[in-house]
């Protein structure tokens, strides 16, 4: 199976602008950076597409192009949106590529155990449109009516928080792009594809999986990276490779 990963540069449908953090640092390293170096040792991966939006494609072309470049990543500049920049990245896609990931560019903690999660259900889910991860919420849910009174408790036990990366057939993701409503409110991918008769499974997410989306949430994101899991390599360890494990 040759597999190709999206990242959208832009705030997902369900997120403020505001809080698309990409280019905000990690220990001297931009979290967009981290997030699609999560790929570089994946042996699947045949293409790695980085998306953006127009006013952010300068910023991409100048201050990161050589480096994205020297690792074989593609810079593509897409529309204002989530759905435009991912349309646009399909667009990019070689021939060969039969599964599509689509990682949130501000999700830099996504352990591996993770990822090979996500390709070995997909592959063993034969026909399905997609794989999502999930998690059990740790809160209460109200609906607040549109304003700032409590109108009702939301069933908990029904509902699970959806992480991003997201696995796709390339052909359920065309089919559902194809179809795509532009005036239609969807949360995600996923769930555009749902709504065009594509069947999604879910596995098990993880919790060093947060959105770094806030000024919190950054605080945190070092020490979620250095506490994710490690793959073991393959081949044996230089002196310096040791000191960065």
């Amino acid at each position: 199976m040759k597999l190709a990963v999206i990242f959208p540069v832009v705030a997902p449908p369900f997120a403020a602008k505001s809080a698309a953090k990409p280019f905000v640092k990690v220990d001297n390293r931009e979290i967009f950076l981290r997030t699609v170096e999560l790929y570089a040792p994946r042996e699947r991966i045949e293409q790695r597409i980085v998306v953006v939006p127009p006013d952010d494609l300068g910023t991409i072309q100048q201050k990161f192009a050589a480096h994205l470049g020297f690792q074989g990543v593609s810079v593509a500049g897409g529309g204002a949106d989530w759905f435009s920049c991912v349309a646009r990245a399909l667009e990019k896609l070689n021939p060969e590529v039969e599964a599509v990931i689509i990682h949130d560019a501000c999700c830099p903690a996504v352990p591996f155990t993770l990822l090979d999660a996500l390709e070995e259900a997909f592959e063993k889910a034969k026909g399905v449109a997609g794989i999502v991860p999930v998690m059990p919420t740790r809160c209460g849910f109200a609906d607040m009516g549109g304003g700032k009174a409590v109108v009702e408790y939301i069933d908990m036990s029904a509902v699970s928080e959806v992480q991003s990366p997201q696995i796709f057939s390339r052909k359920a993701l065309d089919a559902a792009y194809a179809k795509r409503d532009k005036e239609a409110s969807y949360v995600d991918d996923a769930e555009m594809i749902l709504a065009h008769g594509g069947k999604i499974l879910t596995i098990a997410g993880s919790r060093f999986n947060q959105r770094i989306d806030s000024d919190d949430a950054l605080k945190l994101a070092k020490d979620l990276i250095d506490r994710m899991p490690k793959p073991k390599p393959k081949t044996p360890l230089t002196p310096f490779d040791e000191a960065q494990w």
